[in-house]
């Protein structure tokens, strides 16, 4: 085994040339555009009607405040563009136009409306039996549920077993000991994935699943692996009989559309077993290969219909590449249909589950809104784990009332950053909070990537998100509600654990910083929607 994973790892090598090639044509365009609109200006500067240049750029830029100002972008996008457009008249103008994922396509808006949102409503099975039971035990509950299921078209289900793994570490075996069980097909889908003991050993599994001739498919986002596997990596799956293509290949040109990444965890067997979480398909994250300290992470696993939730996120993405078509209907690959194929699975009643997933482009924010319901439902505690804290002003709102409201508000962050300019934004927002009440804690061990909010024992949501304006905002992401079940202690328990090995920040620390420091702060957070 060692020595085919060895053979595995030597013919897939990372390229980092494409990326840099992508990045380095991606800024020159910019610099071409804004280039051209000043020689223009320039040239019409020195006539006789030098003012007609100087009148178009105030216009341009007071159509721009404008159409900013009535969009319908989440008000701290808002700030954030117009106070660029403020300091770099015009230039601010053309950067708008050319990055601002707010403005998309009509291709983009006809990709949600007619194919993703078209799987997912094929997906839903009606919930208002689920529901109304859920109501006469939990009203709070019932109401994040339901606007859930109204708002991204997700059901909530009880026929589901949850197992809640801390570690990276914890779950990857389980996760192989699954595979192996495959019998009908396997849906794969990754942020990142990377050549080590974690992705090698699964995708030896893979190649011989669909030797037998398990339906075996993969997703894995072309930018979040670009520099960790080989450019063409999907050629050499489809030569070993998966069927697999790069979510939003990446190009060497200027295209917002490079903005919106597959963040999603997502791994279906036979749709009966489920696993997502934080964890992305690396050695880093199982601790194998130390970055940052030891890696905190997490991975769930699912057994029952819940599995159904990640079966329809699976297929909506997959349908979006037009070679695949989009005839297959979710529901032929649910619990129901699959359940006789794999008598192993016997899910038990562990409270309500309700897998859902954030679109881009679509005028909606479920993920954020379920957030923010729970903060401000939170009656007794409220306990939040993420990598990077980039609230939006109603988060931010929400949270300092809650804790002002006498409700244990606690927020754990890393205490070793992957990247810096996002740590300091993220410290950027300590003192606001501190003074309201708020705990934090960073994760002095390591970095912390687990995204995760718990309340009152009552409701928590993990997954892929972070509270931070790309997972709210830009990127495609998958999360769980869980209602009412046990585990949900389990998970309360994790983060309290990750409180005790970590360090409690200091309001003095914050309060007492360098004048110089307030003043970058205060201008990382003008930017923070936009990192």
């Amino acid at each position: 085994m060692e020595d085919k994973l060895k053979k595995i790892r030597k013919k897939r090598k990372p390229s980092h040339f494409r990326f840099l090639v992508a990045a380095l044509v991606f800024l020159i365009g910019t610099i071409v555009l804004v280039g051209l609109f000043f020689v223009l200006v320039l040239i019409e500067s020195v006539g006789r009607y030098f003012y007609i240049p100087i009148l178009t750029i105030v216009l341009i830029d007071i159509i721009c405040g404008l159409f900013i100002a009535n969009s319908q972008s989440q008000v701290d996008f808002k700030v954030s563009w117009l106070t660029i457009l403020l300091c770099l008249p015009l230039i601010g103008a053309i950067l708008y136009l050319l990055y601002a994922q707010k403005i998309t396509t009509k291709g983009k808006r006809a990709l949600r409306r007619n194919v993703i949102n078209k799987k997912i409503k094929e997906g839903r099975i009606d919930s208002t039996k689920i529901l109304e039971e859920l109501k006469e035990e939990n009203d709070d509950a019932y109401v994040i549920a339901n606007k859930i299921y109204k708002q991204s078209y997700f059901s909530i289900y009880k026929n589901t077993s949850f197992e809640y793994y801390a570690m990276g570490e914890q779950g990857f075996p389980v996760m192989i000991e699954e595979l192996k069980k495959a019998k009908k097909f396997i849906f794969f889908e990754y942020f990142i994935i990377e050549s080590g003991k974690f992705f090698d050993e699964i995708y030896s599994i893979l190649i011989q699943k669909a030797k037998e001739g398990v339906d075996v498919r993969m997703i894995y986002d072309d930018f979040g692996s670009v520099a960790k596997i080989n450019s063409y990596f999907y050629r050499d799956a489809e030569k070993n009989g998966i069927k697999c293509f790069p979510f939003n290949r990446l190009r060497p040109m200027v295209d917002i559309r490079q903005n919106s990444r597959d963040h999603k965890k997502i791994l279906v067997i036979d749709g009966v077993v489920g696993f997502s979480g934080g964890c992305n398909i690396a050695d880093e994250y199982i601790n194998k290969v130390v970055r940052f300290g030891v890696w905190k992470d997490n991975i769930f696993m699912l057994k029952g219909d819940a599995v159904n939730g990640l079966t329809t996120m699976f297929l909506s993405t997959w349908f979006i590449n037009k070679r695949r078509g989009s005839d297959e209907k979710p529901k032929d690959y649910f619990f129901d249909k699959m359940k006789d194929s794999r008598p192993d699975v016997v899910p038990e009643f562990d409270g309500y589950f309700q897998p859902f997933q954030e679109v881009p482009f679509d005028g909606e924010n479920g993920l954020r809104d379920a957030f923010l319901q729970i903060i401000t439902s939170s009656r007794k505690y409220c306990y939040i784990s993420t990598p990077y804290l980039i609230p939006d002003s109603e988060i931010l709102t929400a949270l300092e009332t809650a804790a002002k409201s006498g409700v244990d508000v606690r927020i754990v962050t890393p205490g070793i950053p992957d990247k810096k300019i996002v740590y300091s934004i993220t410290r950027s927002y300590y003192a606001n909070l501190l003074l309201s009440g708020v705990e934090i804690y960073e994760y002095t061990p390591g970095f912390n990537h687990a995204k995760i909010i718990v309340s009152d024992d009552v409701v928590s949501i993990t997954g892929t998100g972070n509270l931070d304006f790309r997972s709210f905002y830009l990127h495609f992401e998958d999360s769980v509600l869980i209602c009412l079940s046990p585990k949900i202690k389990e998970i309360r328990n994790d983060l309290l654990g990750m409180m005790e090995d970590g360090k409690k920040v200091n309001i003095k620390e914050y309060l007492n910083i360098p004048f110089h420091k307030k003043v970058i702060w205060a201008l990382l957070r003008i930017l923070a929607p936009l990192v």
